[in-house]
């Protein structure tokens, strides 16, 4: 286990001296590294489920929706279309470089660095590392020091099955992780803050390495007077409530057509109730906030906007529980939880007079890592996503084109930089190259001097 900053540099040159050997490229050494990924997960899957609720109060089944399962699915994918994107890859030639062939080529970055993040500490750590391992990297991977259960387990885990000079993990409190930044890497990718991101751009630049931000942002929720209420109120309360609201692309706020923002309200407080009972804290599928300073930060939030409060509003420090709480205000950006990312079961459902005042509310801020119009008609819902810029969208729900792997995920601007899941995993984490090979049976001198007027002519006839 890896707990001191000279361990963490022995690991380090370890990882490289190992990559240099080759052994982690050739296919059926990727292939074997996946499946044994999963057969480790699948041995451990109770104690993950055990460290999860220890850590998040998370009910074993949503573990198993949003982390272990995807996990699996996602691991099964590249097992199955890794083989295809893998090798050369033939792309056309013009004729004019007759006679040659042109293909490109993914080959493995090297030595990888990932810095995951505590919400979903599963998902968030093992997601990219199937990118990495599927590339033919290395790997050391920074778990959250605010889940320790979850990190503990998943490092004996890896550590039972994996050898440290291709594979490890560490717990990454700011001093191991200022400590580790500061090394060279061929390739990091971080999930986490835009606060944090730009501290790990920042570092990797000196290096030059290239990284991937999965980053967040204030992800609205647009709810049109054309939308179906009950089903936009049970999709958005599921969206803010599950993990607790601690969920990257949790609807953060909603904007709704004032026609129907009152049925709106009412509809969400229903949906919570038909999800977690009248005594939601009593709920068994009710997450818990990570820590006191998450929660006192929420319970802050709460007690500035307690004039615009239509429900919930409690919180236990003792129990870690914030209760799914929905307020209500006319458009506007003046309350407490409008001016950062939530990040927990706190939802502003702010009414609209006309549609474009909704779309100039999210394009004046940044752009979000998620959009979620609701609407049925197809027009406005085409409106809608050609008005606002962000990362990805589900349109009529929230959350669920995260776990399409054939998607691919990323932000835009402060949300993100990069996309990982299936195909755009893999080549997150390869560089790829370029090749073209010329035959020498055949020569062809135009390009060379001395030039002619005849090789002018025929060298614009080709290129135009």
């Amino acid at each position: 286990m890896i707990q001191t900053k000279e361990q963490l540099k022995q690991v380090i040159d370890s990882q490289r001296a190992y990559f240099k050997t080759g052994e982690t490229r050739p296919l059926t050494f990727r292939l074997s590294q996946l499946r044994r990924l999963k057969q480790v997960l699948k041995a451990y899957e109770q104690q993950l489920f055990d460290a999860l609720a220890k850590d998040l109060g998370k009910h074993p089944l949503e573990s198993y929706m949003t982390e272990l399962g995807l996990l699996y699915h996602h691991i099964d994918d590249m097992l199955k279309y890794l083989p295809k994107w893998d090798g050369r890859q033939r792309v056309n030639t013009p004729l004019f470089l007759f006679p040659a062939k042109s293909y490109t080529v993914n080959v493995p970055y090297g030595n990888t660095l990932i810095l995951s993040a505590f919400n979903y500490p599963l998902l968030l750590s093992l997601d990219p590392l199937i990118g990495a391992l599927a590339g033919g990297n290395t790997a050391l991977v920074a778990l959250s020091e605010q889940t320790p259960h979850v990190s503990e387990t998943l490092t004996a885990m890896i550590s039972d099955c994996f050898p440290e000079n291709y594979l490890a993990f560490y717990t990454g409190s700011i001093d191991m992780n200022t400590f580790v930044l500061a090394e060279r890497f061929d390739k990091i990718f971080f999930t986490g803050s835009t606060r944090v991101g730009k501290i790990v751009l920042s570092a990797a630049s000196q290096h030059l390495t290239p990284v991937t931000l999965e980053l967040g942002g204030k992800s609205p929720a647009v709810v049109t007077k054309h939308a179906d209420i009950r089903t936009a109120a049970e999709r958005i309360a599921w969206g803010k409530c599950v993990n607790a609201g601690q969920t990257c692309v949790a609807p953060d706020y909603c904007l709704v057509d004032q026609e129907v923002q009152k049925e709106l309200l009412s509809q969400l407080q229903e949906a919570v109730r038909r999800m977690y009972g009248e005594a939601v804290q009593s709920s068994p599928f009710f997450g818990r906030i990570v820590n006191r300073s998450a929660l006192e930060r929420l319970t802050a939030l709460i007690e500035a906007d307690r004039e615009f409060l239509v429900f919930g509003g409690t919180a236990d420090a003792a129990d870690s529980y914030v209760s799914p709480t929905i307020l209500s205000a006319h458009i506007t950006t003046e309350l407490a939880s409008m001016r950062e990312e939530i990040f927990g079961p706190i939802l502003p459902v702010l009414g609209y007079d006309e549609l474009q005042q909704a779309i100039d509310i999210i394009n004046d801020g940044e752009a979000p890592l998620a959009f979620y119009p609701f609407s049925e008609q197809k027009n406005e819902q085409q409106h809608l996503l050609r008005a606002v810029q962000f990362g990805g969208a589900t349109v009529n729900d929230t959350v669920l084109h995260l776990s399409n792997n054939h998607l691919g995920f990323g932000g835009v601007g402060s949300s993100g930089m990069g996309r990982y899941h299936g195909k755009d995993s893999f080549e997150t984490f390869t560089h790829k190259q370029s090749i073209l090979t010329r035959g020498t049976g055949i020569r062809l001198p135009l390009m060379y001097p001395p030039y002619t007027s005849k090789k002018e002519g025929i060298i614009r006839r080709f290129l135009g």
